[in-house]
């Protein structure tokens, strides 16, 4: 399983690790203006290292703005079905509720066996 540490601008870090066909990106911090295109940027790395799925571990993220939301619907739009929201922070279920995007990501718990994401 390879993983990297990505510091993003904002206070936001991410760790990419690839394991059972899926790369998994974890969030950790701010997602907003700031941090925002780091995300995008590492999203896009994701999809061109190998086409399979990409979730978004959002346990972590204790604040997302609209920029941040804007980040995700950017995402899911280059990822179709292929991009996930894993376990999604009380912040971030919050905002997509308000904006009423929640049902538009696909949502996992955090102890779904990744494996199963696999195309």
């Amino acid at each position: 399983m390879a993983s990297d540490v990505q510091e993003a601008a904002g206070g936001l870090r991410i760790t990419r690790s690839d394991t059972s066909g899926v790369t998994l990106l974890r969030l950790q911090g701010e997602l907003d203006l700031a941090s925002a295109p780091e995300l995008s940027a590492a999203v896009q790395q994701a999809f061109a290292r190998a086409p399979q799925p990409v979730v978004l571990d959002m346990a972590a993220v204790g604040f997302i703005d609209s920029t941040g939301v804007r980040t995700l619907l950017e995402a899911q739009h280059v990822a179709g079905r292929d991009l996930v929201l894993m376990a999604p922070s009380a912040a971030v279920t919050r905002v997509l509720d308000l904006t009423r995007l929640r049902g538009r990501f696909m949502e996992i718990d955090a102890d779904v066996d990744l494996a199963t994401l696999r195309r």
